[in-house]
């Protein structure tokens, strides 16, 4: 297998931190969704 080929190895390293990232984002963005929802209701 070529060096610069993305191997299993790379992709055991790289795959944690895309959930981990896409977890975190899923959250950040519900809560953002919330606030703005209860500030379209009192405003």
């Amino acid at each position: 297998m070529a060096p610069y080929s993305p191997g299993p190895l790379n992709l055991l390293i790289g795959e944690p931190y895309v959930t981990i990232f896409w977890v975190r984002f899923q959250i950040l963005f519900m809560e953002v969704g919330s606030l703005w929802a209860s500030y379209e209701r009192h405003s």
